[in-house]
């Protein structure tokens, strides 16, 4: 009798620590899960020129649900970071309506003390779009805006507080940013940017690795607003295209990039015309840079 109160005891108490087996078994997923991914140690520097032909295929970054391919990666000075898309809404929804890309030191999921580069800009932002529109609006009026209209590109939180310069596309910034948007030979929308090293963390030794940091990239892509020229279909929702090879100036020499981007929009009746076209999206990767020594 007491070996059966033993059993009973041992199976009561089997049943009792088996939910506490499962609640660690998933916090210890969950934690693995955040581990940050690394950063590719890239051996020789990118060169910054709207091509993917130097990224290793595939790349490591895919959102299914986004259709977006991206890639960050580092030398001993200089982040890279990648973007590539070949849906041709994905690609009408950036150069439209906006992108922007954050680095955020902290590896924080936030634009808290983030700097970014803006590229392409959105109409409100976009000073010589604005400008072409006001002096030809018949011209404009229908026009769908493509890459050769996007002459502005800024950088946000690079200066003192939260200063937001504006550039020409194609010309050098005093903060060594480098950026370059163009499609490739397959149609495919590809975004390479880079920045230095030394000018995310100014404090760190310039001969010291930076194996031991964690950044978090952000990918915040706007949505297009209700009076955005883009072609409708017969349901109602936009209907797009986009050629390829439309190419101009770089920034300079420097590296890649990586995103991901949702996508929705307000369709057919019932005042759907005033609704924005696609959703504002906003996607976070946490990455540990590689380390090698920078000299």
């Amino acid at each position: 009798m007491m070996k059966n109160d033993n059993k009973m005891r041992s199976s009561v108490y089997a049943w009792l620590l088996l939910p506490l087996t499962i609640i660690a078994g998933c916090r210890s997923s969950r934690e693995s899960q955040a581990t940050p991914d690394t950063a590719t140690w890239r051996q020789e520097p990118f060169t910054i020129d709207g091509s993917d032909k130097e990224w290793a295929k595939p790349l490591p970054g895919y959102s299914g649900s986004e259709k977006i391919s991206y890639e960050i990666a580092n030398d001993g000075q200089t982040l890279y970071i990648l973007l590539s898309t070949k849906d041709p809404q994905e690609q009408q929804k950036i150069i439209q309506g906006g992108m922007t890309v954050w680095v955020n030191t902290k590896a924080d999921k936030s634009q808290a003390d983030a700097i970014g580069i803006g590229y392409p800009l959105d109409s409100r932002n976009d000073h010589d779009q604005n400008l072409m529109e006001q002096a030809q609006p018949d011209r404009y009026q229908h026009h769908a805006a493509t890459l050769q209209d996007k002459k502005d590109y800024a950088l946000y939180g690079f200066g003192k507080g939260s200063e937001v310069g504006n550039f020409t596309y194609g010309d050098d910034n005093p903060q060594g940013v480098q950026m370059r948007m163009d499609f490739n030979n397959a149609g495919e929308l590809i975004y390479e940017a880079s920045m230095p090293l030394a000018l995310l963390y100014p404090t760190h030794s310039a001969t010291a690795s930076y194996a031991s940091k964690s950044i978090a990239v952000g990918f915040q892509i706007d949505g297009l607003p209700p009076n955005a020229n883009v072609p409708r279909g017969a349901g109602g929702g936009p209907s797009i295209g986009v050629g390829g090879g439309l190419g101009f100036g770089s920034f300079g020499s420097g590296g890649g990039l990586g995103i991901s981007i949702g996508q929705g929009f307000g369709g057919g009746g019932g005042g759907g015309r005033n609704k924005q076209l696609f959703k504002d999206t906003e996607v976070w990767q946490v990455v540990q840079l590689t380390g090698k020594r920078a000299f």
